[in-house]
């Protein structure tokens, strides 16, 4: 670049418009960044919560954290245990997420939802503060989309939690009034009620929910597409929230769609869609975290709009990457329809997967990559129609607050290529600085023989990746298990060895049946006295949530013992009236299909031959 602009005045070519972007792109290393690569880094679910915020409350500051030397607003291990999140490390691990790209020098943020606890004031302006600070420093730019959890309601609420920590260890409830909890402590701060959209767009609108002047083109689903005329300062007019709204059904009650199209780099269109949908009962506003299912009924328009902006985006040789906080191909390995078979279709969060038909839909409006999160998972899914005319990649990128913490990179060398990469959030700073916390919550615990107490050993934890791990098996053994597993099947499988699975393999339905049920008597019988073994189940939850990623955690001799079983399981035939042995052949069969998934912890897409390959470092 030097070079090009020492040519640029041995020549003469004074031209001012040349000289200026010529001594721009010599001496900004944030726009040279992007002009010589093309990457995007998606960071999903952040989930952020102020850990040290300022409530604003008389009633209460906080709990006094001596290893900070600051006053902790954060949730306890108790409800953190139950959630599938967690509520405070998180805050840590998001200043990694973006130490680490600022490092790789990735300056493209897309955060697809979720990026706030609830949406509270506290949150979204801690947020803002965090991005304004990479954004200042590090040249950074953010592209966020909504999720169900930012906003909560579309216009805001009145709100409250009932378990941060109290100074005692025990919970305290904060809330915007004291009727949120009328028969609780409560402390009174504004700082937790709910914010809408307008609050929270307005809050954040540099981070592409409003056009900016640092961006090529911007525009939104109730604008023309005038992408050859386009003009900032008009973009600027017509963005705000009063025009981009839509009709709820026939009821004359209209709700903000905060959808959008930007290029912020020559040759990358993002496209934000707001998968938010939001019904009426007549006294309130119901939030749904069901996405696409009913956004492709609730807001056709942007079906219609989605298309205009595909077939610009191809005409023009644009990539065009979509995103939204909700998923929009299935994403269970293929594996959805027999766990809704095994499970019941209310488990393992099956509802709030995508429909065949609304995958299609989406598929011929254009959508070919689409970026998503809202589940915490990592996986990729393929949805090709029957003629193959389009295909989709759906790319779910986990969360920061959950196992596996972690965070996706894309790479366009063309329009039509893409390299995907899952980064791993191992080392976390600041991970444990809550823990002596959490020691004098569980002491409150135990000394109050609440039911709610916690495995302390989780804090023997040695870094993030192992401290979500953890996390998972707790909440494996606590709140999935009792709530998700038919109780027989769970029993089974946490006490039937290795061996009498391979030898049950190799039995016919009656003789598999028999053995099941017998050796089910004996472990009813025994049950207070046998130690469960869960490794096969959380073997399944390192699948189901980890993909590639987590199947790389399992160890070689289980590796091994998977390899010789599920082949043989597979082949087994089963019936409706022999119950022990249908589940189990169906939870092998699930187990295989998680097993045996599409690549997605480092790939690549062809989107002109539609391929997809592993990439091994």
């Amino acid at each position: 670049m030097i070079k090009f602009l020492l040519l640029i005045l041995n020549k003469k070519l004074l031209y001012p418009a040349i000289l200026a972007t010529a001594f721009q792109m010599a001496f900004s290393p944030s726009l040279l960044a992007q002009t010589e690569t093309k990457q995007v880094a998606f960071l999903s679910d952040i989930h952020l919560q102020d850990v040290y915020a300022d409530l604003k409350s008389d009633d209460f500051q906080g709990v006094f954290n001596p290893a900070s030397g600051k006053y902790a607003t954060i949730r306890t291990m108790k409800s953190q245990i139950n959630s599938t999140r967690l509520f405070n490390e998180n805050y840590f691990a998001f200043i990694a997420a973006l130490e680490d790209l600022k490092r790789k020098g990735i300056q493209l943020v897309v955060l697809p939802g979720d990026f706030t606890d609830d949406g509270q004031p506290m949150n979204v302006l801690a947020l803002k503060k965090i991005l304004d600070e990479y954004a200042e420093d590090s040249g950074m730019r953010f592209f966020l989309t909504t999720g169900n959890h930012d906003p909560v309601k579309p216009f805001g609420a009145l709100a409250g939690k009932r378990d941060f920590l109290g100074s005692d260890g025990s919970e305290q409830a904060i809330a915007g009034a004291k009727s949120v909890f009328p028969s609780l402590d409560v402390a009174i701060s504004e700082q937790i009620n709910f914010w809408g959209y307008t609050e929270i767009t307005e809050t954040l609108g540099e981070f592409g929910f409003f056009p900016s002047e640092k961006d090529l083109f911007w525009a939104h689903p109730f604008q023309s597409l005038d992408v050859d005329n386009y003009d900032f300062k008009l973009a600027k007019g017509n963005s705000i929230l009063d025009k981009r709204v839509y009709e709820v059904g026939d009821s004359g009650l209209f709700l903000p769609d905060a959808s959008y199209v930007v290029e912020p780099v020559e040759g990358i269109w993002l496209l934000a869609l707001d998968g938010n949908v939001y019904t009426y009962n007549g006294s309130e506003w119901k939030g749904s975290s069901i996405g696409f299912n009913q956004a492709a009924f609730h807001k056709k328009h942007q079906l219609d709009w989605i298309k205009k902006v595909a077939a610009e985006a191809e005409k023009r040789g644009k990539a065009l990457i979509s995103f939204s906080h909700y998923p929009l191909v299935e994403f269970h390995d293929g594996a959805s329809s027999e766990m809704s078979s095994l499970f019941g279709g209310q488990k393992f969060q099956l509802e709030r997967g995508p429909s065949t038909e609304t995958t299609r839909q989406y598929a011929e409006a254009g959508v070919r990559t689409h970026f998503a999160g809202h589940m915490h998972i990592n996986d990729t899914g393929i949805y090709h129609d029957q003629t193959t005319t389009h295909t989709m990649y759906n790319i779910q990128v986990p969360s920061l607050a959950a196992f596996p913490p972690a965070y996706k990179t894309l790479k366009i060398t063309e329009a039509s290529t893409l390299e995907i990469e899952t980064i791993p959030l191992t080392e976390v700073e600041h991970m444990n600085e809550f823990f002596d916390l959490y020691r004098m919550e569980h002491r409150w615990l135990l000394e109050n023989q609440d039911p709610g107490i916690w495995d302390s050993s989780i804090l023997a934890s040695k870094d993030y990746l192992e401290y979500t791990r953890n996390h998972l098996l707790e909440l494996t053994k606590s709140r999935f298990i009792p709530s998700d597993w038919p109780e027989n099947l769970a029993i089974l499988l946490q006490h039937l060895t290795h061996s009498e699975l391979i030898n049950w393999s190799k039995m016919n339905e009656n003789e598999g049946e028999l053995f099941l049920s017998e050796k089910l008597k004996k472990l009813k019988i025994k049950s207070n006295k046998t130690t469960t073994n869960r490794t096969i189940i959380d073997d399944f939850y390192l699948l189901k949530n980890g993909d590639e990623f987590g199947k790389n955690m399992i160890p070689e001799d289980r590796i091994d013992f998977y390899e010789k079983l599920i082949p043989a399981v597979i082949q087994k035939d089963f019936t409706v009236a022999h119950r022990l042995n249908r589940e189990l052949v169906q939870f092998f069969g699930i187990f295989d299909k998680l097993y045996h998934s599409l690549p997605s912890e480092h790939f690549s897409i062809d989107l002109k031959n539609n391929t997809i390959k592993k990439i091994v470092d």
